[in-house]
C-alpha cells in the first residue's frame, strides 16, 4: 500500500519530468519552428517555379527595336528552323570571307528536326518572320539550342581568327568547343569549331 507522502512525491517527480520536458525541449523547438518561418516568409514566402519579370527587363523585352528581336528569334515549325539555320549558316560564312577566311564544310545537329524536304528558295532567303511577342508574365518560351560545326581551312592561327569572328554575327552564337581530326587526304589535321546557336522556342 502506497502512503499519501509517497504519492506525493510520485506526484511531484512526475510533474517536475512533464515541466523539464516542456521547458528544454518542446518550447526550445517551437521557438526555432517560428523562426524558420520568419525567415522563409522574408526570404519571399513560397518557392516560385519562375522568377518574374522586372520592370526594367520588361522595358527591354518589349522594345519594338531591342537588340535581341534579330539575335534570338522565336522559332515554331521545322520550317522556320531550317529556314533559320540556312540564315546562320550564310551570315557567319559572309563574315568568315570578309576576313579573308574560309569555311571548308558546314555540319549542323538539331533535334528535333523532323522534315524531309526542300523549301522555296524565296523563302530562305527572307528568313524566318518574328511573332508578336506573347502577354503575360509567365514562362510561355524557353531558350533552346542547336550545334553548328565549321571546319576552317587553314593553320591553327586561322582557326582563332575564326573564332574571333563570331560575336560580329548577329544570330547569337556561343562557341562550345573545338575539335582537330587527323586527316590522310592533307598535311595538318582537320580543324572544327564548334558553335551554339540559341532560340526560343514554344
Amino acid at each position: 500500500m502506497i502512503r499519501p507522502a509517497e504519492r506525493l512525491l510520485l506526484g511531484l517527480v512526475i510533474a517536475g519530468l512533464a515541466l523539464l520536458l516542456v521547458c528544454r525541449v518542446l518550447r526550445p523547438a517551437a521557438r526555432r519552428m517560428d523562426a524558420l518561418g520568419r525567415r522563409i516568409e522574408a526570404a519571399g514566402g513560397a518557392i516560385r517555379s519562375f522568377i518574374p519579370v522586372s520592370a526594367e527587363e520588361r522595358a527591354v523585352l518589349e522594345a519594338p527595336g531591342a537588340p535581341w528581336r534579330t539575335r534570338i528569334v522565336r522559332l515554331e515549325g521545322d520550317g522556320a528552323r531550317l529556314a533559320h539555320m540556312e540564315r546562320v549558316v550564310r551570315e557567319l560564312g559572309a563574315a568568315l570571307e570578309a576576313r579573308a577566311l574560309r569555311a571548308a564544310a558546314f555540319r549542323a545537329t538539331w533535334d528535333p528536326v523532323v522534315a524531309d524536304c526542300t523549301l522555296p528558295g524565296g523563302r530562305l532567303q527572307r528568313g524566318p518572320a518574328l511573332p508578336a511577342p506573347a502577354a503575360g508574365d509567365g514562362p510561355e518560351r524557353q531558350l533552346g539550342g542547336w550545334v553548328l560545326e565549321v571546319e576552317i581551312a587553314g593553320t591553327a592561327a586561322d582557326l582563332f581568327r575564326a573564332l574571333a569572328v563570331v560575336p560580329a554575327v548577329n544570330p547569337l552564337l556561343e562557341p562550345v568547343g573545338l575539335r582537330w581530326e587527323a586527316a590522310a587526304d592533307r598535311a595538318g589535321p582537320r580543324q572544327t569549331l564548334l558553335l551554339r546557336n540559341v532560340f526560343l522556342k514554344p
